[in-house]
């Protein structure tokens, strides 16, 4: 059986042969990924790469490296260790929002990616797709943002109906081009809570999800969303509003044993052995002993995990070796 038809199934809660496999050894890796869109450049960008641009520097007070996107947002970093943070948002009053333009979308791109015929591909064909709150925490800063939810409620919804409306162009590009999930990003929680209440992001955030999981659905696109934080409370809000599987780097933050029994049954987790709690610990007979228990989780529900490394290891202060004996437990022992 292809990947594609595998990780097809688990989403569908169809039978999966095994758990899905998204790992950096290609292979045990279901999942490939290619551009989902281009955009015209109408003019160029000076400060497109990091650099220490005085004019910038001057207009942030900031000491380390700058660089602004296609928007206006200004990010900063310190001794290139990070991608940056932004530190001067697009729209520092709302009078600015009619400043503030959505990119051109290259309308031949969706032509490229149907020569390249990824139907017929082995993997589960999958493109980056939007964020909405982090555009807005971007745009205002995320200080500015939260104050927003509450003090800016018609802003806050024509901010994410723009954003919307965005990703309905590009998910309609991509009708008929093989693609078979999108990857949207959008961190909602810290450790322990979501960022606002589950009142205000159903009125002013969960109608641009609908709105944009709708458009890729009508694409044939399976929708996946990232997310960092304790989100248990949005979780059901955001199954309605059609997301299909949730990247979760952070499960054991429920933990896993939640996300299994409460909603393995109607949506699907892709996520490693948790990144703060296992994996860190270096110590092999935690790591194997919970990638069993996840298995073991998963597998009651119908096979409802795409188990996945992190992408950065290094970044968090972990081994690959580590991680090694997380994956070969799982892909050993992966068969429903």
């Amino acid at each position: 059986m292809k990947s594609k038809e595998i990780i097809n199934r688990i989403i569908e809660h169809n039978n999966p042969p095994r758990i899905g496999f998204n790992f950096i050894n290609p292979d045990y890796n279901d999942i490939g990924f290619t551009s989902g869109r281009t955009y015209v450049e109408e003019k160029p960008n000076p400060y497109e790469k990091w650099g220490k641009y005085q004019e910038l520097l001057d207009i942030t007070g900031f000491s380390g490296e700058v660089k602004t996107d296609r928007y206006g947002n200004i990010y900063g970093r310190f001794d290139g260790k990070t991608k940056g943070e932004c530190i001067s948002g697009a729209i520092k009053d709302w009078s600015d929002f009619e400043k503030y333009q959505m990119p051109k979308i290259d309308k031949t791109h969706g032509d490229r990616l149907k020569r390249m015929d990824f139907a017929e591909c082995e993997s589960f064909v999958m493109v980056s797709g939007c964020s909405v709150f982090s555009e807005l925490r971007d745009a205002r800063l995320m200080s500015n943002a939260l104050i927003d939810t509450v003090l800016e409620k018609e802003m806050v919804i024509a901010f994410c109906d723009m954003i919307a409306a965005h990703e309905i162009e590009v998910a309609k590009q991509l009708h008929g081009c093989g693609i078979d999930g999108v990857m949207m990003c959008d961190d909602w929680g810290t450790q322990d809570r979501t960022f606002i209440s589950p009142e205000s992001f159903i009125r002013l955030f969960k109608p641009a999800y609908k709105k944009i999981c709708d458009a890729y659905h009508e694409a044939g696109i399976k929708c996946f969303l990232h997310s960092c934080g304790y989100n248990y409370d949005f979780i059901d809000e955001f199954i309605d509003a059609g997301i299909d599987v949730f990247q979760f780097d952070q499960p054991d933050a429920y933990p896993s044993e939640v996300l299994a029994k409460e909603f393995g049954r109607k949506t699907v987790f892709h996520s490693p052995v948790d990144i703060q709690k296992i994996l860190p610990t270096g110590d092999r007979e935690i790591i194997e002993k919970r990638a069993y228990e996840m298995l073991e989780l998963f597998k009651d529900c119908g096979g409802s995990w795409i188990a996945k490394d992190y992408p950065s290891y290094w970044d968090i202060g972990v081994e690959f070796e580590w991680a090694k004996w997380a994956e070969d437990i799982i892909v050993n022992n992966a068969e429903i």
